[in-house]
């Protein structure tokens, strides 16, 4: 794996990219879920045969913090996509994947940036439930939140970090969360606490609507894979509504949860080159 750092322009954020295979050829850019990191997709992205650019997401990863002032709402995203796929493409649409919420990201960019994405792969990336009732609370919940900012409790050890990532994501081998962990905690008085900006703990105060988010992915121009996985817990109630209002979509199943680049790295790539090719 090849990391490098890429400015995403004058009211950009400093943006750490992993890269592996060819540094020539079509690029294949992976935007990865919430809380993780663009070097997740390791074990996949090694599978694939081609250039692949995976971003640690502003206030993820390696990448910078928004800073003073400054929020993680799906939006903010968009803008950091465009600058990677300016940097890596020469000019040509990219293949796009997305996974969860990078997933969102990945439709509400394909749908503003149709020239810019030959293809779409989403991995579980139709959008969390629907959040339409929330539109007083969430707000009274951000607007508390300002007041008492979050921060992150410290941990024991690099080795404490590793465990709580394989709480989530029990099919990870130990090795893959301590080289995980290594890359998103630093260290703390005889400990250490997690790299991400602790804001995301923050609610965000604009709920997801799925009313809303159709009229983008009926702007997706592209031909689109969906993958479930089987045993997913974080699949919509709406899902087969949401599938409806993409145009041009191809689903599937793969058996695993939620993180499949994790459960079945090896049955994700193939299918992901299949589509692709």
């Amino acid at each position: 794996m090849r990391q490098r750092f890429l400015q995403t322009g004058p009211r950009g954020l400093s943006l750490c990219l992993c890269e592996w295979g060819p540094e020539s050829g079509r690029p294949l850019v992976i935007l990865h879920g919430f809380l993780e990191q663009g070097a997740a997709w390791q074990t996949v992205a090694e599978q694939l045969g081609r250039r692949v650019i995976a971003p640690d997401h502003r206030g993820h990863g390696r990448s910078e913090h928004v800073g003073a002032g400054g929020f993680y709402h799906f939006w903010d995203y968009i803008p950091d996509v465009d600058a990677i796929v300016d940097d890596v493409s020469n000019g040509e649409p990219v293949d796009l994947v997305g996974h969860s919420m990078g997933g969102t990201m990945a439709c509400l960019y394909a749908a503003t940036r149709p020239e810019k994405v030959r293809r779409l792969g989403l991995i579980e990336g139709l959008g969390p439930v629907d959040m339409a009732d929330q539109a007083v609370t969430r707000p009274r919940r951000f607007a508390a939140a300002l007041q008492n900012l979050p921060t992150h409790t410290p941990m024991e050890s690099v080795a404490y970090a590793a465990s709580r990532i394989r709480r989530f994501t029990p099919s990870m081998s130990e090795a893959t969360s301590l080289r995980l962990a290594e890359r998103v905690t630093t260290p703390h008085d005889d400990g250490c606490i997690w790299s991400w900006d602790a804001l995301h703990r923050s609610p965000n105060p604009l709920p997801f609507s799925a009313e809303r988010f159709a009229q983008s992915t009926q702007a997706i121009e592209c031909e689109v894979l969906h993958i479930d996985g089987s045993d997913s817990i974080f699949r919509p109630p709406d899902l087969a509504q949401r599938m409806t209002k993409v145009t041009h979509l191809t689903c599937d199943t793969l058996p695993g949860g939620h993180m499949l680049h994790h459960d079945v790295p090896g049955a994700l790539a193939e299918r992901l080159m299949r589509f692709f090719e």
